[in-house]
């Protein structure tokens, strides 16, 4: 697999997720805010397998909305992008 220069920048100032929506596999980037945002009211109690599934779920969501609304994903999901989700 290749990797271009832009994705290693990207991957050093985003955290990147692997989301199916709608049939669709799609990699989204997220600002450090916006995964703080989609971090926030999970339950402590939560192993780490089932908070990062909780998580991804939320990514997804949010991503799915982004499609459905702009019918584009941005590069980087931001804190406006998953506001909606928290």
């Amino acid at each position: 697999m290749n990797v271009t220069q832009a994705e290693v920048r990207e991957s050093r100032t985003c955290t990147i997720f692997t989301v199916k929506v709608d049939g669709q596999v799609h990699r989204c980037a997220l600002s450090e805010e916006a995964l703080y945002m989609l971090s926030q009211g999970m339950d402590p109690r939560l192993d780490r397998i089932d908070a990062y599934i909780v998580l991804k779920r939320r990514v997804a969501c949010a991503a799915s909305a982004c499609l459905r609304n702009d019918a584009t994903l941005p590069p980087v999901l931001q804190a406006c992008h998953v506001a909606a989700h928290v």
